[in-house]
């Protein structure tokens, strides 16, 4: 029940407060007009709670007043306040103050700020009070009411002329013709005379003389002045048009002021202060007609500016405004040119305008002055221990201070100013203030507390704040409430409609009260409810209200805090969650989230959406029901966009103990064979969990028992699935009737179906209807989820029949337990978590059991364990991201150690699976000092335990590790291959046990054979590795045997033409040839490795490698240079001369780069150098011609030189027609041509000149081959 009910022995409303008796809908609403009169100033003043922001406000309103007598300019001020903040009343002791009251003068708080403004005490203001509903114009109120009170104030005194005089020239013109000059100047002249004039025109230093045609000509003339006008305006309206004094033709409102001001002056007053109430109202009232505002908003600059310059006394303006009207011009529909004036004289007038604020902290010390009297000592102690025992648990107390959402422009309350309003929070207070913005002035905050005490004085107690839920009535479902505009006044209606034909039905029928019973007549529990949803109504009104923004369920308790009792303590936001939910399903404009704390919202909207789900009533068929139950069950069983079986289940994975096990999910009907053969309740991959999930309803007729005896039928088969069936209770007729909503707001809601299903409606019509619907189908899912939690036996409280759990195992060895979970899906993945464990009870603890062990983390740890194993203690060091997933893994599987630093891999370590493997492999008759195939192994493996369940990745692991332990070679159809990675184990592949060389000889071999053929080895001593090492040998030697074989015979050969004994480059070819092409080829792999490691090569391992990889490019190279040429050269070393010298370092090099490593000699490049030196030594040996001519022969010449014996002989070669000639003695016939037809003459001195002409010759010949040439020798004469 709610607390504070009478039933308690708490004092009552009436108990504790003196509440003031209501006088009708103006209680609090003061009259500025009526409350500065004479007879009720006092009262006013008197009921004024002066506040330090206040006294502050005075301040600055009575500065504006005191600048203007100070310059003399007009001066005006905005008085800025919410609705309620006293604006009225502010301006009422305003004009007190002014008009030196002496009641004003006697507040304490506000003689500070008096007394500062000295200029102030002597001078004679004129006051004036304005109101302007129903108002025509600015000036029609102005003046208007001007001269009311004008007249109420100096009733001896004439009014002055404020309406416009075009007109009234025009009718006194015809007057004058009908009366005559004589008669009608008499009149206007006796009327002058009068005593009591409007204005003293000799103050104003005008003449007061006679009316004759010539004045009478020069005031109505174009260029008169306006005091000549207003001159003759006076006398014309106090004789012949008297009713011009009350016309509508008023003066504009420029030159009424300057009007109101001399006449101001002329009555003896030093100032005018022009109080405006409801101006900024009235203005708000007429956003709808445009142009009107438009034309309107822009005059209220002309209160502090006129082209006029200084009037005859300064006018100062105070404005009350309850909003900034700007804020309307951006959503007007005018033209830019329009807009854009109407935002420059909002910036216009905001640079020219004062503000004096009243805040919304005056409002507790008012609403503790007015409203809130205890009416004794014993009551306000009462209230004083009341609000000191209140619930201050900050949740609550920070929504009940009006803490939420706060900014610069709203920072919410404190406990003091709860004090002075308690059993009204301030978030109630900011509430109603708010929301009373909306209404008509007589809403008022004070007005609506005043209400809620009086109506609930005898029902009430002190005891709780009054929740925010009861403003409700008073605000929106009152028959005085009446909207600021027409946009508010049809969210009112929506909101009371939203209330009194939905939700006060679902509320009256959930709580089995019937509706016609009245609101204050319901049990305790029913309203709370109602508290609740008027709240969330008043936060759909009011949704800028900070504590009604983006209301949750928590905020919804704490401003209602005392109605929501719960079954458990602090769940009273699980409770109001809940209830809402089960609203929203039935009542679209309600939307809830999903979070635990969710946020609530109402979209008042006024559409007839139903008409649209009538129409596509049609498509809620049994088919679409069954399709989308499917569709629902699939995301709490985690397998929306699974993929499916060969038989059409859906597949998905579970992390299970750190390794992936799959899952098959069917849904369908149980009892139905047809739907469901036997063959469908076993999984169809080995090692898969089935579930079977039927339908919490059926076709009628059919009941859940014939589901339980399917299952029992299948028991009794004997035969053991790894399956679940999960079958569930059936909907209520509520909730079926949900699944039928959901159906059809599915089916309008998807794709284009919509504009087909909503074209009755107009576009606007149709995207609110949208957008309901749209949120009803999230409510509506919501609650079907929380009915399948029902349903499935997973919700608290679930109840199913006796012998008819919910969950049904068709394996022997799993006793299904009842589903354990906070959802559905947390209740599946522990039914699949407690599957496993149950079928593979001793399958290692991988920690955290829901991370997967990746592929590649495995193939991490199977490569530590083979690095480890390498090692002579079986120890290798590991950092430690890779020490913690090492030790996940190899110690819950028993594989080995793991210590703080290192990994350890010894046989100790590994002696459970090495027992259990033997044993498996003895039982299937295989000798495991055998080669072992690796499918073989799988089986062992997998056979030692067949409830440790492991994966394959896992399986493997353990091979790897069982092959690293017991040094055996991956072979794969009988040729060796490195160790693989888990996942490219391949069938076919052989484990071969091998016995290891000796650590020291395999890195020393690894070593020198990168050295030997820069290629890395695997240094990690396995017989895997062994073996890839020994074939890679063989297959290199293989490779290069050719190569290796004539680089020995040509090097055999040169050094022989060279008349070399020994030298290291045949050496070490020699050595390398022997040993990759004679001793290796009979070597097995441990020899071989020995060979490598230590088979002396006669030079260091680089010098070996170099000569090995370049054996075929030398050999080659050592062909194309042909040794024949040195011939020539050894010949002349004979020779002790310089040339003979020069020949002998030539070859003397050839001999050394021969000798040499090729490492430190290239032997090509040296053979290069050679070659061209020999050319260059040649050429040196040639003689240039001194003289000579042509001997004869066609087409040649001739060249002489001497001969060694003594004569000369010289040869030319000659182009021409292809003639012969004879050369020399020999008779031989030599064609020749050299392309250009001029002779090549050469001159050579013994033999050693001939080497030289048959080096020419070549070179010629080369250069053109098809030509034919003509040699001739002759001899020089001595």
């Amino acid at each position: 029940m709610f607390p504070g009910a009478s039933t308690t022995s708490a004092r009552t409303l009436r108990e504790t407060f003196a509440i003031p008796e209501s006088h009708g809908t103006n209680d609090y609403v003061l009259r500025l007009s009526d409350s500065v009169a004479e007879d009720r100033l006092a009262a006013t003043i008197d009921s004024y709670v002066v506040t330090p922001s206040l006294a502050e406000a005075f301040e600055r309103g009575l500065s504006v007043v005191e600048e203007a007598l100070r310059s003399g300019e007009n001066k005006a001020a905005y008085l800025e306040g919410s609705f309620g903040s006293g604006k009225s009343h502010f301006m009422a002791v305003l004009h007190g103050i002014l008009g030196h009251s002496a009641k004003a003068l006697s507040v304490p708080e506000l003689q500070p700020v008096i007394t500062k403004h000295t200029a102030l005490e002597q001078a004679t203001i004129l006051r004036l009070t304005f109101h302007f509903l129903d108002a025509d114009s600015i000036e029609s109120a102005l003046f208007d009411q001007y001269l009311r009170q004008i007249t109420h104030l100096h009733p001896d005194t004439l009014p002055p002329v404020l309406h416009s005089a075009g007109g009234l020239f025009a009718d006194a013109d015809n007057r004058r013709r009908e009366v005559g000059d004589e008669k009608f100047f008499a009149a206007l002249n006796g009327a002058a005379g009068q005593q009591g004039g409007t204005v003293n025109w000799a103050a104003l230093g005008q003449s007061t003389g006679t009316w004759n045609s010539d004045s009478y000509a020069a005031a109505v003339a174009p260029d008169a002045t306006a005091a000549e006008r207003a001159r003759l305006q006076q006398v014309l309206i106090t004789t012949y048009f008297t009713s011009y004094s009350r016309n509508t033709d008023w003066l504009n409102l420029e030159d009424g002021l300057a009007v109101i001001a001399d006449h101001a002056k002329s009555l003896g007053y030093d100032a005018v202060v022009l109080l405006l109430d409801e101006l900024v109202l009235w203005l708000t009232f007429l956003i709808t007609e445009r142009e009107r505002f438009n034309s309107e908003v822009q005059k209220i600059t002309k209160l502090v500016e006129t082209s006029r310059g200084r009037l005859a006394v300064p006018i100062a303006s105070f404005i009350a405004r309850q909003h900034d009207l700007s804020r309307w011009v951006t959503t007007g529909p005018e033209a830019g040119a329009t807009q854009q004036a109407l935002e420059q004289a909002f910036v216009h007038q905001a640079g020219r305008f004062g503000s004096v604020r009243l805040g919304d902290e005056n409002l507790p010390y008012i609403a503790h002055k007015r409203l809130l009297q205890p009416c004794s000592t014993d009551a306000a102690a009462a209230l004083e221990t009341a609000f000191t025992r209140l619930d201050r648990n900050p949740k609550v107390w920070d929504v009940l201070l009006d803490g939420i959402n706060t900014d610069d422009a709203h920072r919410g309350s404190d406990a003091d100013a709860f004090k002075l309003t308690y059993p009204f929070s301030p978030a109630l207070i900011a509430t109603l203030r708010a929301l009373s913005g909306q209404m008509q002035r007589e809403r008022t905050a004070l007005k609506v507390m005043q209400q809620m005490l009086e109506d609930n004085a005898d029902r009430l107690t002190i005891d709780n704040v009054i929740p925010v839920g009861e403003a409700f009535n008073y605000i929106i479902d009152s028959a005085h409430a009446t909207p600021i505009n027409d946009a508010a006044a049809q969210t009112f209606k929506t909101a009371r409609s939203l209330w009194t034909e939905k939700l006060r039905p679902v509320l009256f029928r959930n709580a089995g009260v019937p509706e016609e019973t009245a609101d204050k007549d319901v049990p305790a529990g029913l309203r709370a409810d109602i508290r609740i949803a008027k709240t969330l109504l008043m936060s759909a009104v009011a949704p800028n209200v900070p504590a009604l923004a983006q209301i949750d369920a928590s905020r919804l308790a704490s401003l209602n805090h005392g109605s929501v009792i719960s079954l458990i303590p602090g769940d009273q936001v699980g409770q109001i969650t809940n209830k809402v939910k089960q609203w929203a399903a039935e009542i679209p404009e309600l939307s809830v989230t999903a979070d635990a704390n969710p946020i609530i919202s109402v979209t008042l909207e006024s559409v007839d959406y139903e008409r649209i789900v009538t129409r596509a009533q049609g498509e809620d068929t049994d088919g679409r029901r069954r399709e989308l139950m499917r569709t629902l069950l699939a995301e709490h069983f985690a397998v929306i966009g699974a993929e499916h079986t060969v038989d059409n289940a859906f597949l998905r994975t579970k992390i299970w103990r750190g390794t992936e096990r799959r899952v098959e999910v069917i849904f369908g009907n149980v009892r139905d064979h047809g739907y469901l053969p036997d063959e469908a309740f076993r999984p169809s991959l080995d090692g898969a969990l089935r579930l079977i999930v039927d339908l919490p309803f059926d076709d009628a007729g059919h009941t859940t028992a014939e589901d339980h005896d399917r299952v029992e039928q299948l028991l009794r088969t004997g035969q053991d699935r790894f399956t679940v069936a999960w079958l569930p209770n059936f909907f209520p007729d509520k909730v079926t009737r949900q699944l039928g909503r959901l159906v059809i707001l599915n089916y309008v809601l998807a794709g284009d179906r919509w504009a087909s299903y909503a074209n009755e409606l107009s576009e606007a019509d149709r995207a609110a209807a949208r957008s309901i619907l749209q949120q009803q189908q999230t409510q509506v899912r919501g609650q079907l989820n929380n009915a399948i939690q029902v349903a499935y036996g997973v919700a608290a409280g679930a109840r199913f029949a006796e012998g008819r759990p919910p969950l049904r195992s068709l394996h022997a060895g799993y006793a299904v337990q009842p589903p354990i979970g906070n959802t559905l899906g947390e209740a599946v993945e522990r039914l699949i978590v407690d599957a496993f464990d149950a079928l593979y009870p001793d399958h290692p603890d991988f920690t955290p059991p829901d991370k997967l062990i990746t592929r590649r983390e495995v193939n991490l740890v199977l490569t530590r364990l083979r690095e480890a194993q390498s090692q002579v203690d079986g120890r290798i060091p590991l950092d430690r991201a890779e020490r913690d997933l090492t030790r996940r893994v190899v110690e819950p599987l028993s594989l080995a150690k793991t210590n703080e630093t290192h990994l350890m891999f010894g046989s100790e370590h590994f002696t459970a699976w090495r027992s259990r493997i033997t044993q498996e492999l003895s039982r299937m008759a295989i000798d495991d000092s055998g080669d072992v195939a690796i499918e073989e192994l799988r089986t062992a493996i997998a056979a030692s335990g067949p409830k440790r369940g492991l994966t394959d990745e896992m399986i493997d692991l353990v091979a790897g590790a069982w092959a690293a332990q017991s040094k055996r070679s991956w072979f794969l159809h009988s040729s060796p291959i490195p160790e693989p990675q888990i996942g490219d184990f391949r069938r076919g592949t052989t484990l071969r046990l091998e016995p290891l060389p000796d650590r020291q000889s395999w890195l020393d071999a690894c070593t020198r054979w990168k050295a030997l053929t820069g290629v890395n080895i695997n240094d990690y001593l396995t017989a895997t590795n062994l073996a890839s090492f020994a074939q890679q040998v063989r297959d290199y030697a293989a490779a290069g045997r050719a190569d290796r074989s004539q680089l020995v015979d040509i090097l055999t050969r040169a050094y022989q033409f060279l008349g070399i004994e020994t030298g290291e480059r045949r050496d070490v070819a020699v050595r390398t040839h022997e040993m990759f092409d004679t001793h290796l080829n009979h070597l097995d792999n441990l020899a071989l490795v020995e060979a490598i490691a230590a088979t002396k090569l006669g030079a260091t391992a680089q010098e070996a490698g170099k000569s090995l990889a370049t054996a075929g490019a030398v050999a080659e190279a050592v062909n194309r240079f042909s040794l024949d040429k040195l011939t020539v050269l050894r010949t002349a070393a004979e020779i002790n001369d310089d040339r003979g010298r020069q020949a002998a370092l030539i070859v003397d090099g050839v001999i050394e780069a021969f000798e040499a490593h090729e490492l430190t000699r290239p032997l090509a490049e040296a053979l290069r150098v050679a070659g061209e030196a020999r050319d260059k030594w040649l050429e040196a040996g040639i003689i240039q011609p001194t003289g000579g001519g042509n001997a004869g022969g066609t087409g040649g010449g001739t060249t002489t030189g001497g001969t060694s014996g003594g004569t000369t002989g010289g040869a030319t070669t000659g182009g021409g027609s292809g003639g012969t000639t004879t050369g020399g003695s020999s008779g031989e016939t030599v064609d020749g041509d050299t392309g250009g037809g001029q002779p090549v003459r050469l001159t050579v001195h013994g033999r050693d000149g001939i080497a030289a002409v048959e080096t020419r010759l070549r070179q010629i010949v080369d250069e053109n081959p098809g030509a034919t040439y003509t040699v001739t020798i002759t001899r020089d004469q001595p």
